[in-house]
């Protein structure tokens, strides 16, 4: 088996577990009102976690080492951007015209926060294991 492979396989167990981990997790907090907009927003990424992990391990093929390695460092710059978002949205805490409370746009901050810092230690993780 190539080191792709592994490393694909590997990436997708370990996405499976955080978006199952998040979506339990998630549900659970988004019943309570003080908790509601971390648990939609964990609920929300755990959701999709899930659905790209599903869609690559439905694939036959995998990129080449060098290619996948390429896209886990897109990824984790990616997710530098969600943790940055994330924690504007959290300090600025928009109302977005009343439809949002304070409280609510501080959990979506937070849990974005939360959210792009894992996958960014599972992107970097399995970038680094393709390394030459």
């Amino acid at each position: 088996m190539s080191s792709a492979r592994i490393v694909t396989s590997t990436v997708v167990h370990r996405l499976t577990r955080w978006g199952t981990a998040s979506v339990l997790v998630g549900g659970v907090l988004a019943l309570p009102r003080r908790t509601r907009g971390f648990g939609v927003q964990t609920l929300m990424w755990g959701a999709i976690d899930l659905m790209l992990a599903a869609v690559t391990r439905g694939r036959d093929r995998v990129p080449r080492a060098r290619i996948l390695r390429r896209i886990l460092l897109v990824n984790a710059a990616l997710d530098i951007g969600y943790v940055a978002a994330g924690a504007l949205l959290a300090v600025r805490t928009p109302t977005l015209g009343g439809r949002l409370r304070p409280a609510d746009a501080r959990g979506h901050g937070l849990a974005i926060v939360l959210q792009g810092a894992a996958l960014f230690v599972l992107d970097l993780i399995a970038a680094r294991s393709l390394r030459r």
